[in-house]
């Protein structure tokens, strides 16, 4: 079950920076001097999806409970202001994590993921020759696994920097991480010997960007790589569906259907947005991935258990303090998430 972590007292580390659209900050525990991400749920104008931070939660719990590698997330509490926290995936001496949009752009300079008129090249295939152009086809499997989790969740937000990489560095690696974060931070890299910042100098530009032509060969210079747990998985459980929706999908198991059926995945297929299960049966029918969508759900299937599940669910929340009550998940909205996932993994499992 999920831990409770009151972040009171925990330091902000303003200076350090994290992606994505959600309010998200750092903050170093004392109690261990690990960094830890507290994200909240998104709220801006015309969107407020209030218990969004409890899908990451919801994901990581029912993630574990179906082997998947999901990053641990649990709630955080700061001054009654609730959220879910992970604790950073890397040791930033020794390592970096290095979103997947960075392999799809060294692969194609052409990928602007900023442009939404050029989503529909957001596609598996793309990615997957990124990936193979550095040797990289070892991972396809750990790719595939995500594509299955997200069926399994719901989540229409896998873009290019919610999967990743941790990449160990080595000597020649660090020193361009230390030369990027010098820029950032609009310092001298003094660390590095003078001819290594020549040579860094030559390859990034004034703002301290790679050069294009340079991209691909960063990414060959890490002295190993391992695909990241799943993580950023807030966008997912029907998180966007407003109080009244949630009650006439309860109610109308022909409009859940729909529901569950209408959901896309955000990695295109043949440059068109499909659902998770037509992503995963277009896989099936290749016979260099059928295995590897096989393998999940075979796994899945073994460990599920619609039970437990619904208790996970059921009791996610139960351990709030009085304070923080306002942020419970209400019982209805529970009742719809477990018939979500349950519905979902038994689409899954006729797949195979």
């Amino acid at each position: 079950m999920a831990q409770i972590f009151d972040i009171s007292q925990w330091g902000e580390q303003p200076w350090l920076s994290t992606g994505g659209t959600r309010n998200k900050k750092i903050y170093l525990n004392p109690a261990d001097n690990q960094l830890y991400y507290f994200k909240q749920s998104l709220k801006k104008e015309g969107k407020d999806y209030k218990y969004e931070f409890w899908s990451e939660i919801m994901a990581y719990e029912i993630g574990k409970l179906c082997g998947f590698n999901v990053l641990p997330y649990h709630i955080a509490i700061r001054e009654n202001e609730v959220g879910c926290i992970s604790q950073s995936m890397i040791n930033p001496d020794k390592e970096e994590l290095v979103e997947g949009g960075r392999y799809i752009q060294a692969f194609d300079t052409a990928f602007n993921p900023e442009d939404r008129t050029l989503r529909h090249q957001y596609t598996f295939e793309l990615i997957i020759a990124s990936l193979a152009s550095l040797n990289l086809q070892k991972h396809y499997p750990y790719f595939i696994e995500v594509l299955v989790f997200d069926a399994l969740i719901g989540n229409s937000d896998r873009h290019q920097e919610n999967w990743a990489f941790i990449n160990s560095h080595s000597t020649l690696s660090k020193q361009f991480s230390d030369f990027e974060y010098s820029i950032e931070q609009e310092k001298v890299l003094e660390s590095a010997p003078k001819i290594v910042r020549s040579f860094l100098k030559a390859v990034y530009t004034v703002k301290g960007k790679l050069k294009p032509e340079f991209k691909k060969l960063k990414l060959r210079f890490p002295k190993d790589s391992k695909f990241s747990p799943i993580y950023d998985n807030g966008c997912s459980f029907g998180r966007e569906l407003i109080d009244s929706r949630v009650h006439e999908l309860l109610s109308d198991q022909t409009k859940l259907d729909s529901y569950i059926k209408k959901g896309l995945s955000e990695i295109h297929w043949d440059n068109k947005k499909v659902s998770h299960f037509i992503l995963l049966e277009n896989l099936l029918k290749e016979e260099d991935f059928v295995e590897m969508v096989k393998a999940p759900i075979k796994k899945m299937v073994e460990s599920f258990n619609a039970e437990k599940v619904t208790e996970l669910i059921n009791n996610i929340d139960v351990d709030l303090p009085a304070a923080c009550q306002y942020i419970k998940i209400p019982s209805e909205r529970k009742q719809l998430i477990c018939k979500l996932v349950i519905s979902r993994f038994n689409t899954l499992k006729a797949l195979i």
